[in-house]
């Protein structure tokens, strides 16, 4: 009962290139393109030639939190 040739060797090739793959460092994680330091904090689709469409806009406008005296939550 025990596993054939070909079903051992399949197994160790895939092992192998298992551990290949993860012996393999990915350089693109470690660095910052500088394109996207020169663009900041506007949108992908500022245009030079439009300036209207480079206006930077907030994500989450600020609220203040909710302090337990007020009980604004259910609490």
């Amino acid at each position: 009962m025990g596993m054939s040739k070909s079903v051992k060797f399949i197994l160790s090739l895939v092992l192998v290139v298992f551990l290949a793959l993860a012996a393999t460092k990915t350089e693109a994680s470690k660095f910052i393109d500088y394109g996207d330091l020169k663009r900041g904090d506007h949108s992908r689709n500022c245009d030079r030639a439009r300036p209207e469409s480079c206006q930077k806009e907030q994500v989450n406008p600020y609220r203040r939190g909710c302090e337990k005296s007020q009980r604004c939550r259910s609490d």
